[in-house]
């Protein structure tokens, strides 16, 4: 029997599933770390291994097994430098195809039919299917000059904001409260959050918004309104006329803010990236590593 593992790599965690040929799911893990290419290739590999160790341990396999192909969407992939030097890590008898995390949920949400995916988690990015069978992206260009409405990008502009508030540039509010209490009040415990540049720990800070949001926090409400404009202006350079599939931590609690403007264009995703790399691997389209 075959074993496919697909890999769903992002800048916060790594998940993995090992399926049969007929697409029957046999085992799943998840990894508490990245295995985003944009945070390091040598880590991400550890991340992935550590959970194809733990896959081998779930499907009691000897020690050294390698499945029949590793199907692998991960974050920062597109970058040609770390993308080489991630894959010499790899085995050389292990069988793989590495594409983007963005594109793999695509295929998941829309199960290889045409549509728009707007995946928004630690990162954000939209890819679409149109109708002709041509691919497209939009967004995606990392933490932190890019990912506008991601978890990265609401932490970062909840440090900024206090910031700010510390300047005198004075805000109130049940946010600010607890951002006091998060960030500290001194230089130095401040600066440990104004100096950080790793994607997912900022990240950690986007639930902060959610939950001021829900008791009506001014402060709070106007990063959620600023997140979904974010979100439609990348939704406005795809085909206008293609269902609309959100996916992700964040997406997943914007989408009814979303769904005001999106109307019955928006659909739910039909799969996940997992599902998605094992119908790439299906379709063919991953042959060559």
């Amino acid at each position: 029997m075959a074993v496919i593992v697909a890999v769903d790599g992002g800048g916060s965690r790594c998940r993995l599933a090992a399926f049969d040929e007929s697409g029957m799911p046999l085992a799943r893990v998840i990894v508490d770390g990245h295995a985003s290419l944009s945070r390091g290739a040598e880590e991400a590999w550890k991340h992935i291994d550590s959970g194809l160790v733990q896959l081998r341990r779930q499907l009691h396999r000897s020690p050294g097994w390698l499945p029949d192909r590793l199907m692998m969407g991960l974050a920062g992939s597109l970058q040609e430098a770390r993308r080489r030097d991630f894959l010499s890590r790899l085995p050389d008898a292990l069988a793989h195809t590495l594409v983007t995390d963005g594109h793999a949920q695509l295929l998941g949400a829309t199960a290889g039919r045409p549509g728009i995916c707007l995946a928004m988690g630690t990162g954000s990015v939209l890819h679409w299917l149109d109708e002709d069978g041509h691919s497209g992206m939009v967004g995606g260009w990392g933490f932190p000059v890019g990912d506008e409405g991601s978890g990265a990008w609401l932490g970062m502009r909840l440090v900024q904001l206090y910031l700010w508030h510390v300047d005198g540039r004075r805000q109130s509010g049940s946010l600010i409260e607890a951002l006091t209490a998060r960030l500290g009040t001194d230089v130095s415990e401040i600066q440990q959050w104004s100096t950080q540049t790793q994607s997912g720990v900022l990240a950690q800070l986007a639930p902060l918004v959610f939950e001021h949001a829900a008791n009506g926090d001014p402060l709070a409400l106007s990063l959620l309104d600023e997140g979904v404009a974010h979100a439609l202006a990348l939704l406005e350079l795809a085909p206008d006329q293609l269902a609309v599939h959100i996916v992700g931590g964040i997406g997943e609690r914007m989408k009814d803010r979303l769904a005001t403007h999106l109307g019955d264009r928006l659909h739910a995703a039909r799969g996940d990236a997992l599902q998605g790399l094992w119908q790439l691997w299906v379709d063919g389209r991953g042959d060559n590593a």
